[in-house]
């Protein structure tokens, strides 16, 4: 009966806020975010949950783009909803009932990126909702924390690459 009334007194909202400072351009973060096929070489759903399968509707990227999974915990749809030079928004669909609003914002700041990812959702399931809401904000900082150490081993690997890439034809040019 306790744990009855203590469901019913907590909030069914969660908000996760994560953010992480990058060595790459905020086009090479842009890349990598704005579009729902490159999310593959950065989200870790699949070591989160391995039965976790993924459909990337066209267009991939921009306003409008969506994907879709399915797992042994349920589906969801992502949606984007507002893609700039320095953000993307996009709103998440759990089990058809459920929604998160989430942003991921990629601001210079000198020669590095602060990224942040913010997430705030709510679970609508009557008299437990509170403890999934609770659940769901507890996996997704881990998630969400995770994803961002992705993004900057990613963009920092890529902008080394670039880097080396520039360095080698340079030095192909001026041994001619």
């Amino acid at each position: 009966m306790i744990s009855l009334v203590i469901g019913l007194m907590l909030s069914p909202q969660y908000t996760v806020h994560k953010s992480i400072k990058v060595n790459a351009s905020s086009a090479e973060i842009a890349s990598l975010v704005g579009d729902f096929s490159q999310w593959p070489k950065w989200q870790p759903w699949q070591a989160v949950d391995p039965s976790i399968k993924f459909i990337i509707a066209e267009p991939s990227q921009g306003v409008g783009a969506h994907q879709f999974w399915q797992s042994r915990f349920g589906e969801g749809e992502m949606t984007i909803t507002q893609l700039d030079n320095t953000q993307l928004s996009f709103n998440i669909l759990f089990n058809k009932e459920h929604i998160t609003q989430g942003t991921i914002r990629y601001l210079p700041e000198g020669d590095n990126v602060n990224i942040e990812c913010s997430l705030n959702g709510e679970v609508n399931t009557p008299i437990i909702g509170g403890y999934l809401a609770l659940l769901s904000q507890y996996i997704l900082n881990n998630t969400v924390k995770l994803a961002l150490n992705n993004i900057k081993t990613h963009a920092q690997l890529a902008t080394k690459d670039k880097a080396i890439a520039t360095d080698d034809s340079e030095s192909s040019s001026s041994e001619s």
